[in-house]
This record gives C-alpha cells, sequence and structure tokens, in this order.
C-alpha cells in the first residue's frame, strides 16, 4: 500500500468493501430470509459485485499492481457462483431436441395497458406459433381463445371463479392431473401468486411438470420511489418492503419442496421465481436436484427481465438429471416485462 497514491488507496478501500459484498454473496443461498431478511436484500445486488470486482481486477492487472488478487481470488473461489450470472456465449446446443418447453409471464397480454404498442396478444401468439413449443407455461396469463384452441390439452387457474387473470400450462401431451398450491397458508397471503402443477405423458414416460409464480417483490416500483425518495424513512421503508417479499419467497418455496416429497417422476419446474439464481428461493428449490437449462446451455448473461440494462435472470427451466439439455433460447421481445424462455430436452435412455 506504501506505494499507491491517495487515489490507488482509495480505489483498492473500494475495492476491499465490494471484495467483502461479495463473499457475503457466496453465503445468501444458505441464509433463510426469514432469520435475516434484510441481508437477503443483497440477492439483487450480486450482478453488480461481480462486475465491480471484475472491473477492479481488470484495473490493477493494467496497472500491474498486486492489488488484483484480492479480487481474483475471490472470482476463483465463487466461479461457480457466477456461472449463474454469465455463461460462455459459443456452447454446442441442439435446437432440435425431442421435445421443448416454453415459460412466458405475460403480463396479461397487455391488458393492463402498460405498454402502448399494438396487437401484443397477436405478436405473443406469433412468437409463440413460430417456436411452436411442446409445453408452454404461462404466468400473469389473462385468457386468450387463441392458445386455448392451439393446445389439445390445458390446466388454466384462475385467481377467483369470476377471474380471467391467473397461470397457465398448454400441453401437446395428455395431462393426468391437474392440482394446484395456494400461498395463503398461516395468515400469509400470496396475492396473485402460486404454483400448478400436471402429470404429463411424454410418449412412454410421465412427467411432473410444475409452472412457479413466487411473490413478486416489485424491484421496478420500488427502484422507481427510491429514485424518488426525499427521507432516509422512506427508503428504509422500501428495503424492509423487499426484504418482506423474500420471507414470503420461502414460505412458498417451502410449500413447493414439500410437494416434491410424494412424487413418483421425474420432474420439471418452469416459471417466474421473481429472484435470481443467487437467492435462498432458487437454491431451495433447486436442492441440488435439478438442471439449471441455462447453466447446461444458455450464452452470455440471458437477462428474463426487463430493468433498464440490468442483467436481471428471475424464469427458470429446472429439470431433473434423467432429462438430456440441448438447448436453451431466450427471446428478447418488448411484449411484456419479462422475455420468453425456450429449453429444448431429451430423456435419457
Amino acid at each position: 500500500m506504501k506505494k499507491l497514491s491517495r487515489f490507488d488507496k482509495l480505489i483498492f478501500f473500494l475495492n476491499s468493501l465490494l471484495a467483502i459484498g461479495l463473499i457475503v454473496a457466496y453465503f445468501l443461498p444458505y441464509i433463510p430470509p426469514k432469520s435475516y431478511p434484510l441481508i437477503s436484500v443483497l440477492t439483487l445486488g450480486v450482478p453488480i459485485l461481480i462486475l465491480a470486482n471484475l472491473a477492479f481486477f481488470l484495473y490493477w492487472l493494467i496497472r500491474m499492481k498486486r492489488q488484483m488478487l484480492l479480487s481474483l481470488i475471490i472470482m476463483i473461489v465463487g466461479f461457480g457462483f457466477a456461472s449463474k450470472f454469465y455463461q460462455w456465449p459459443f456452447k454446442d446446443h441442439n435446437p432440435t431436441g425431442d421435445y421443448s418447453i416454453m415459460n412466458y409471464n405475460v403480463r396479461m397480454f397487455n391488458r393492463s395497458k402498460w405498454t402502448d404498442e399494438e396487437e401484443i396478444p397477436e405478436k405473443i401468439n406469433a412468437l409463440i406459433d413460430e417456436k411452436d413449443p411442446d409445453i408452454l407455461t404461462v404466468e400473469e396469463y389473462y385468457k386468450n381463445e387463441y392458445l386455448e384452441a392451439k393446445y389439445p390439452y390445458k390446466f388454466i387457474r384462475y385467481r377467483s371463479d369470476n377471474s380471467s387473470f391467473g397461470q397457465a400450462i398448454f400441453s401437446k401431451f395428455p395431462l393426468l392431473s391437474k392440482e394446484s398450491i395456494d400461498f395463503n397458508v398461516d395468515n400469509f397471503t400470496g396475492e396473485n401468486n402460486n404454483a400448478i402443477f400436471s402429470d404429463v405423458v411424454i410418449g412412454k414416460d410421465t412427467v411432473r411438470l410444475y409452472n412457479i409464480h413466487f411473490q413478486s417483490l416489485k424491484v421496478t416500483e420500488d427502484i422507481q420511489d427510491v429514485n424518488n425518495l426525499k427521507h432516509k424513512q422512506e427508503s428504509k421503508k422500501v428495503v424492509k418492503n423487499i426484504s418482506s417479499g423474500f420471507v414470503r419467497q420461502q414460505r412458498q418455496a417451502e410449500r413447493v419442496e414439500e410437494s416434491f416429497k410424494d412424487v413418483k417422476y421425474p420432474i420439471i419446474i418452469s416459471g417466474d421465481f421473481n429472484n435470481t439464481a443467487f437467492s435462498h428461493t432458487y437454491s431451495h428449490v433447486r436442492n441440488g436436484q435439478f438442471q439449471d437449462a441455462y447453466v447446461k446451455k444458455g450464452g452470455g448473461f440471458s437477462s428474463t427481465y426487463n430493468l433498464n440494462y440490468f442483467p436481471l435472470r428471475i424464469d427458470f427451466h429446472l429439470l431433473d438429471t434423467i432429462f438430456e439439455i440441448d438447448s436453451y433460447e431466450r427471446f428478447k421481445v418488448p411484449y411484456s416485462d419479462h422475455y420468453p424462455i425456450l429449453t429444448t430436452f431429451s430423456i435419457k435412455k
């Protein structure tokens, strides 16, 4: 440190703080939000921590300073952790795998008029027609007669008997059972969120398929609030609201994970987790049992949520190890605040 200028000492101080932050982030998937809800908020900043440490490493490398070892060692230690954030874009993949599944949070097909773009339902339908997935899972679904006619088998769970809003599974394969895990337990209200599942007959095999929509953290709204905040008290309220969302997600993830215990078929999980791959929510559901399709066959950052150039992957395909993941794609189309993802897969012989 003696040979560093005052400016470089300041840079290294900031480097040290963000390096410590990344170390803490490595433990976030193992920290239940109910125990430390405020710490869980750091999950949303993990991409920034990774990019910042990479920038510091490059800064010191260019200057040929040994301080580059701090971020380098931390990134090497967490290499598997960072792989959930970025994948080398030149992987071998087979887009013509035996079967395909698409997930899409369609934001009610623009029923709420969140965008001025015209003919959103027709454009989404056209995209689905073009990609023609064998299985389609939809969050924030609003009644769509075209899709309901296109797929011979379907499971649509509306918010209530008088509602046309909910979640859906569309399939070219028969659905044996249709059940819902409603997130309203222990005086906890899940609002619009829940998980639905069905047993799908694919050839001679039966697969348990989940469509999961975990509690929204309302990130977009809260970030907008932060930009407009004038008082520290209001800032604390925003953080508290987000951390409360993490606690709700933990309860929901526990209910979903509990339902796995009696499943005698291989499982495919599709849906909008409303949280990143660095979270306790993701870790609890995946639990070392499932393959992340993006980690296996994805490329680049593969953000699935449109948040002003911030790479946020919150929509997932998790598949049991009996499946061979052939390809993974994300389609950056402006028809919702989410981007659809498509995975092709085969069943190992």
